[in-house]
């Protein structure tokens, strides 16, 4: 990764705090704070220069005919359910092509991961049954963002209990943090997903690291423009 892309993901990662700092201060001021983190997100815009990047790398791969839709106007038709808003969906000569979800998490890990993990699941599935059935067009790619707040409670090892059949070992011990990367390498290479980015932001002082880098930005960028250049590749049976 070049320094200027590596800057450019920093000073997006950035704005994801600021966002989410400022939001919460206001929220605060205004008599309305929520409880715990919650009003640092509930505002919106926190994650819109991580969509920035992800609009850039698919305009950057030169293809003609795109049109980007975002929240309630990225709205897709469902198999389970009658349709569900994605936070990104781009549309090539107005058909859709590629659908992104944004996640992001810094507090309550141990409360919140397995939450997100069943919505996600549950939205990837709705999509792609919905797709073998001929309700989305059958190339559209899914991708997934999710960032996570590295810090105290989300890095320390934790034990996987004693739940009924045979516990992956890969679990055991793993931070919360390595729990959502080992979820979104899992994702891609199942082919619930198509592409996924999974990033860890400490806060004070900032910095950012990939837990993984099969899920990194570079595979992630990769992957987005394999899919468009001289249009977009038929589906890997083996993973449908």
């Amino acid at each position: 990764m070049d320094d200027a892309m590596e800057a450019r993901l920093g000073a997006a990662l950035l704005a994801w705090i600021t966002v989410r700092n400022a939001q919460a201060a206001s929220s605060v001021a205004s008599g309305q704070a929520q409880q715990g983190r919650r009003s640092s997100v509930t505002g919106g815009r926190h994650l819109d220069a991580i969509n920035q990047l992800v609009v850039d790398e698919v305009h950057g791969t030169g293809t003609a005919g795109l049109e980007v839709r975002t929240n309630r106007a990225a709205t897709l038709a469902g198999y389970y359910r009658s349709s569900k808003s994605w936070d990104l969906v781009v549309l090539k000569d107005e058909v859709p092509v590629l659908a992104v979800e944004y996640k992001s998490m810094s507090g309550s890990e141990g409360k919140n991961l397995n939450n997100r993990a069943d919505e996600i699941f549950g939205m990837a599935e709705d999509a792609r049954q919905a797709e073998l059935r001929g309700i989305l067009p059958p190339r559209m790619r899914r991708a997934y963002v999710f960032i996570m707040g590295a810090n105290e409670d989300s890095t320390r090892p934790v034990g996987v209990g004693n739940p009924l059949g045979n516990p992956d070992e890969e679990f055991q011990g793993a931070s919360y943090l390595q729990r959502m990367a080992i979820m979104c390498r899992r994702m891609r290479e199942s082919g619930l997903f198509h592409m996924a980015w999974a990033v860890a932001v400490e806060e004070n002082p900032f910095n950012w690291y990939e837990p993984d880098s099969s899920v990194g930005w570079a595979r992630f960028a990769a992957d987005i423009r394999a899919a468009f250049p001289g249009g977009l590749p038929a589906p890997n049976p083996d993973l449908i």
